[in-house]
């Protein structure tokens, strides 16, 4: 069995966009892997089929987005030839197929002048078609070519200008996002028409089509400057044409919405703008109208998967209705759940704990999950007695040949009588006799949460014999609102934990040298990285990713601080400022002597490379070791999906500063 290589995530396949046909019989979905050579990601589609096994579909290379139209054919959309040439140089098209899954033979069905759109049935010949606006763009598509090819020069030159004049106007992993909406649009075949559904300034957060195809209900919000994130709900009928409000906006941030008999059933939270990471419940929305209604209240656990990792690549539903319930995923202490529920009952967890879901299909009374027990994802059956049957083998062959460190899982109670759970992974061939160099990681969020899911980056470090060793302090998902809530005082308990935490774990493993520890995370992982060696010089080196340093500079420079920083920190640079420098690090970077290391993206809109930038300065005059990698043209995501030789240096620096600081 050969150990884990930083390299090594070349040869995973990441399963996701996970659809499966009426009858339970068929499932769909995308694989993607990372290509050294191109330096990209390659992805296909996949079919298992109940007695066949799994494979890969043909002329599918380069297709994310399908939906089926009926047992035997999906939808797909890809772009081939000539089309791929003209998106290149900047055309907006979009070119949709049908397969006869049976056969693998596939046509065109119809195309759109719209960039990445995606399409899911209503009814024969009528689809909902999602995509992009561009509402500063003119409409070049609908020109003559040589008024196309025009047009299409002048708007490409244009892009190396930035004009904006509303917020948000930037989003990590799309850049500037000035004047753009996710939008929806119906598309008839028989006309060939491609009507917009909703307002050119409408933002679309998630929609549903009924199942007898005769209603769309989706939410958002309109704006023009400012946008809000507290959403309305509205239906559609197919039919008449007719928009009806059923929730006006101003009350929830909504993160699901599906139909369920003669209600929706809808994930919401109320919000007044204090907090910027509420936990969601179950309500109900009469499609007659009506008030919402509160019918399930998560109170010692999250709703969605908040587990960390980083071998995911591309999405997949966490929130369907299927045969009258609402299939949907939650986070509790350490462990993710898939839930069946329909109102006036308990939700019911179908799986086992071990079992670590990614994403959920359900269709003909069967339930299926890209998941896994703590390695690679593969697509799974959920069986009735809650055991999972894996029914694709698309990492089986690398995880035959490898072996993997099992964390192990550990509870302690904090200062406040807080129950904190965390793992250890030991390194490779442990050996209780001899010393070994220890690295706390932590992750972000802070509302997220490590599982035992399988994380590449920490099963790397202990191959190289690191033990690792991380817990889901206060802040994290998975505890309840008061476990969750550090909003103002960030540094205090969350910090406390981690100490505690470190402190636990030298004592249940001798074997850990305490003058050979290291600190390192990512995100809110980074800004507490930043904290811990602003406070206290315990660790002999540390690794700052993607942080946070200095709230009060960070303002308006990310892509969620106007909303996030009034409740995440309490205060605004204008009002309460002096809170905002109490928990910023930047603060206290002249107590700093512990060696770092930081890795930041340039394109990174989430945190600002700035706060990189300012806390390698005052080190450097300060005179303490450090160093700095920056990663053009990428985002927040580097680790999870950022391009594959970005990925790699990533590893190598941190393996590089952790073996110069750590080992003898």
């Amino acid at each position: 069995m050969e150990n884990i290589s930083i390299k090594d995530f070349l040869e995973y396949g990441f399963p996701s966009a996970l659809s499966v046909s009426q009858d339970g019989k068929t499932a769909v979905f995308c694989v993607s892997t990372a290509d050294e050579e191109k330096n990209g990601y390659s992805r296909c589609l996949w079919k298992w089929e109940e007695g066949q096994g799994a494979g890969q579909l043909a002329e599918t290379e380069g297709s994310a987005g399908f939906c089926f139209l009926d047992n035997d054919r999906i939808l797909y959309s890809c772009l081939k030839g000539k089309d791929k040439e003209r998106a290149a140089q900047g055309e907006f098209l979009t070119v949709f197929y049908e397969m006869n899954l049976k056969s693998q033979s596939w046509t065109e069905r119809f195309r759109v002048p719209l960039k990445a759109a995606s399409a899911c049935r209503v009814k024969e010949g009528l689809f909902l078609v999602s995509a992009v606006r561009y509402n500063d763009r003119p409409d070049l598509e609908s020109l003559d070519e040589e008024e196309k090819k025009k047009g299409l020069e002048k708007w490409n030159r244009d892009q190396d200008f930035i004009v904006c004049d509303e917020l948000p106007f930037m989003s990590d992993g799309r850049g500037y996002i000035n004047k753009q909406r996710h939008s929806l649009y119906l598309y008839e075949e028989k006309t060939g028409e491609c009507r917009p559904l909703t307002a050119p300034y409408f933002e679309t957060s998630f929609f549903a089509v009924s199942p007898d195809g005769t209603q769309i209900a989706y939410s958002g919000v309109e704006y023009d400057r400012y946008y809000v994130r507290t959403h309305g709900i509205y239906l559609y009928d197919v039919e008449s044409g007719e928009r009806r409000t059923l929730l006006t906006p101003g009350s929830y941030q909504i993160m699901g919405v599906d139909f369920l008999g003669n209600e929706l059933a809808v994930s919401a939270a109320p919000w007044n703008g204090e907090g910027a990471y509420p936990n969601h419940n179950l309500y109900t929305l009469p499609l007659a109208g009506g008030p919402m209604r509160l019918r399930h209240v998560h109170s010692r656990e999250d709703f969605g998967s908040k587990g960390c990792g980083d071998c995911k690549y591309g999405g997949g539903k966490v929130y369907q209705v299927s045969g009258g319930r609402l299939y949907y995923m939650t986070t509790c202490e350490t462990f993710v759940y898939i839930n069946s529920w329909r109102p006036g009952e308990e939700p019911k967890r179908l799986n086992r704990k071990e079992f670590i879901p990614e994403s959920l299909a359900v269709a003909g009374g069967k339930v299926f999950a890209v998941g896994s027990e703590g390695g690679l994802p593969e697509i799974c059956r959920l069986m009735d007695d809650g055991t999972e049957e894996v029914l694709t083998a698309i990492n089986q062959k690398y995880q035959s040949s490898h072996r993997l460190q099992p964390p192990k899982r550990f509870t302690f109670t904090d200062h406040d009588g807080f129950q904190v759970h965390g793992f250890v992974v030991e390194p490779a061939d442990y050996d209780p006799a001899k010393t070994y160099p220890g690295i706390l990681e932590i992750h972000g969020g802070p509302r997220a949460a490590f599982t035992a899911g399988f994380f590449h980056e920490i099963q790397a470090l202990a191959a190289r014999g690191y033990f690792v060793f991380f817990c889901n302090p206060r802040g994290s998902a998975g505890g309840g609102e008061a476990f969750a809530d550090i909003r103002g005082h960030r540094g205090c308990d969350d910090y406390q934990d981690l100490m505690e935490w470190t402190d636990f774990v030298l004592e249940q493993y001798p074997a850990i040298d305490p003058m050979r520890l290291a600190v390192m995370g990512g995100s809110y992982g980074g800004y507490m990285t930043n904290w811990v060696i602003t406070h206290t010089r315990r660790f002999a080196a540390a690794i700052s990713m993607r942080s946070i340093v200095d709230i009060t500079g960070s303002y308006g420079a990310t892509d969620y601080g106007i909303w996030g920083t009034p409740g995440v920190y309490g205060g605004t640079p204008w009002a309460n400022e002096h809170r905002l420098r109490e928990q910023s690090p930047y603060t206290y970077a002249m107590n700093i002597t512990t060696p770092t290391l930081f890795l930041h993206s340039l394109e990174d809109f989430r945190c600002s490379v700035s706060g990189a930038y300012q806390l390698y300065s005052a080190m450097q005059l300060k005179g303490v070791p450090t160093r700095m990698c920056i990663f053009k043209g990428e985002c927040h995501e580097l680790s999870r999906s950022g391009r594959p030789r970005s990925r790699m240096k990533r590893l190598e620096e941190i393996t590089n500063w952790l073996d110069a600081y750590l080992k003898p």
